[in-house]
């Protein structure tokens, strides 16, 4: 899969010429003299799948305002962008191309995604409803801003997407020798947990780096379990973790209860235990959660947070990792 995609204006037919003023915002379907505004969707971070992924979400929704002495115009208002025969488009009925303004001081660029995710977006904010699940995170840009002027100016946007969930999963080490298959794995707080909930973004453009800070609303709890899918580990691992198959995506609320049970079966015998999670949920971020499994049932014994989800050293699902935090 490609880092990127392109919107790429092909066969476009004159149906519209648009004059400007000095701070009009220029849209139509063709406007000869002015160069189209394209978007792209690239990773925060640069990993092959660190980006919206094609067959998860093959869409999203952006936001575009021209600035001219304070004053903003938008260009795209809350634009649908799909995925369509290998390349992002905007363009269809009601949503026409939007053109770079050559006499604005600068744009104003956010977007999320996937589109049904994204309840509201602005100047201001962009809202997005989030829900715990095991397929996938939604996805808030960084806010951009390009200045008139800048080498980014009338070029490509790339739109740098980051995980608005956290993710958590679990892995197993084991004591003793012999083949090891951990069953019906299961975390289950003791408390009802964040299920779902709204994340606002809420913008500062008042410099050339713009920011953006975080607020969630949960609204609904519950206390269900997360359960996991089987993990075996063989005889001559006695020192990597093993990770489960199973990835939850979560609602970032730090007001959840810290309280867990943790229960499973090792080779058909029912264990379990309690746990303290020490870590407050943010979003973007992977937790490990490893246990060591012992005659004495599971016990926790390392959770590892990272700033990605895939950072992991190639810690795949189901696959063997080691670290030199795997000890008590």
């Amino acid at each position: 899969m490609k880092l990127y995609h392109t919107i790429t204006l092909l066969s476009l037919s004159l149906l519209l010429l648009v004059s400007c003023k000095e701070a009009d915002d220029i849209s139509g379907d063709d406007v000869p003299g002015y160069t189209p505004v394209m978007v792209s969707a690239a990773p925060v971070t640069p990993f092959t799948r660190g980006y919206i992924p094609q067959g998860m979400y093959d869409n999203f929704k952006v936001f575009a305002a021209s600035e001219k002495g304070g004053a903003q115009t938008v260009a795209m208002n809350g634009y649908d962008v799909n995925f369509v025969a290998d390349d992002w488009s905007y363009v269809n009925d009601t949503q026409h191309i939007a053109y770079w303004n050559p006499n604005a001081d600068s744009y104003l660029f956010t977007a999320g995604a996937p589109i049904d995710a994204v309840t509201d977006i602005n100047a201001s904010s962009m809202t997005l409803s989030l829900e715990n699940n095991t397929t996938g995170s939604v996805m808030a840009a960084e806010p951009l801003k390009i200045m008139n002027g800048s080498d980014d100016f009338g070029k490509r946007v790339n739109l740098r997407f980051a995980y608005a969930h956290c993710r958590v999963c679990v892995a197993f080490k084991k004591e003793g020798t012999e083949d090891m298959t951990i069953s019906d794995i299961k975390l289950t707080p003791d408390a009802a947990i964040a299920s779902k909930a709204t994340l606002t973004y809420s913008y500062d453009w008042s410099t050339d780096t713009p920011t953006a800070t975080q607020q969630v609303n949960t609204t609904e709890k519950s206390a269900d379990a997360f359960s996991f899918a089987d993990v075996t580990i063989p005889a001559n691992n006695t020192s990597d973790a093993v990770t489960s198959e199973t990835y939850y995506y979560c609602v970032p609320d730090a007001s959840n209860p810290k309280g867990w049970q943790v229960s499973l079966k090792c080779n058909g015998e029912t264990k379990q235990a309690s746990f303290e999670n020490s870590e407050t949920w943010q979003s973007g971020k992977n937790y490990i959660y490893v246990f060591s499994i012992s005659e004495n049932g599971p016990k926790l014994i390392n959770v590892i947070s990272q700033d990605n989800f895939f950072d992991c050293n190639d810690i795949e699902s189901g696959g063997e990792f080691s670290n030199t935090d795997m000890t008590e």
